[in-house]
């Protein structure tokens, strides 16, 4: 609800022939000859606080708004393995331990971002919740866990906005698939409400607060997004495992089973886009149409080839270039 106010009050008989009044929207000429001219103020919203404690949470959106709930995951033991966070949790650690830098640069409210990218499936999401695991035993951090596709920054910005912090001095809040997980042919703009909130202009963060991003495709990003100190600060690559990597992945994957035809054959740099959820899937396609893991192998080769020459296509008759300017 909002409310009006005078904003001017002029008798027209006491006004010079070819006075300018300013302009409004509001107006009127009382039945004594005042002009009258109204301004019309938004009443200051009551924000009610949202309690914010320590733990895992999944941002949700409902009918009646915006809320968290408790969520966790299942540590996969490749990740322990295979998957190296060491990179991410130093970053991380080195934030958390010296917010006096931020208050020295007169930083009020401390916020660092981090965005991993690389391909699908090699491990980005699992690497930012193993990190965020470790985070949470202190009982004072709270981990929010954003899927940008379901719901948009303007929206997540209020959330914040209205939270109140119980027991909590620290966030790590982790966007998943900014931008979406399938980017290959559109550029992604980067939106003000994104920027704003990264930015911190509204203080929606009131407390030190490290951002975990994942993207599968930061080339499609505006330059503003990616390559601007204070939205992002830091970019990790997360790769597809090289040829070793991909032969201890297979020999975890099988467990007792001995293949050492197959494990040979990973190592060939042919399979070089092969991430940990394709040897997964070699296996389990193996088994399921009792084919060879061998034959399951070239047979997901032959697919991740077909599929970037059927892209190829697409993009050459649409006239789509992956090269873009700022």
């Amino acid at each position: 609800m909002g409310y009006f106010t005078i904003k001017s009050k002029k008798k027209l008989s006491d006004l010079p022939v070819g006075e300018k009044i300013d302009e409004s929207d509001f107006a009127s000429i009382t039945p004594d000859g005042t002009f009258v001219q109204l301004e019309y103020k938004e009443e200051d919203e009551k924000i009610e606080p949202y309690k914010v404690k320590p733990g895992i949470w999944s941002m949700q959106k409902t009918m009646v708004g915006m809320k968290l709930e408790p969520t966790s995951f299942t540590e996969d033991k490749i990740l322990s393995e295979f998957i190296h966070t060491q990179n991410i949790s130093d970053k991380i650690n080195c934030f958390f331990t010296r917010l006096h830098i931020y208050k020295k640069h007169g930083i009020e409210v401390p916020k660092r971002a981090l965005l991993m990218y690389g391909p699908p499936g090699t491990g980005k999401t699992s690497s930012a919740l193993k990190v965020a695991k470790d985070y949470i035993v202190d009982g004072k951090t709270a981990c929010l866990m954003w899927q940008t596709d379901k719901i948009d920054p303007y929206e997540v910005k209020d959330f914040f906005k209205s939270f109140e912090y119980v027991g909590v001095d620290k966030i790590i809040l982790i966007m998943e698939d900014i931008g979406g997980a399938e980017m290959d042919q559109v550029r992604v703009k980067s939106t003000s409400s994104l920027l704003s909130l990264l930015d911190n202009q509204e203080k929606a963060f009131k407390i030190a607060t490290f951002i975990l991003a994942t993207t599968n495709h930061p080339e499609n990003f505006l330059g503003s997004l990616t390559n601007r100190p204070g939205r992002f600060d830091d970019k990790v690559e997360v790769g597809f495992p090289d040829g070793k990597a991909r032969r201890k992945l297979l020999e975890f994957f099988l467990g007792d089973v001995k293949n050492d035809e197959a494990l040979n054959l990973i190592e060939d740099k042919k399979y070089a886009e092969f991430s940990p959820a394709h040897l997964k899937e070699a296996i389990i396609r193996g088994d399921l149409y009792d084919l060879k893991l061998t034959d399951a192998i070239n047979q997901i080769q032959k697919e991740i080839d077909l599929f970037k020459k059927s892209f190829e296509k697409t993009k050459t008759k649409l006239g789509i270039s992956t090269d873009y300017d700022d």
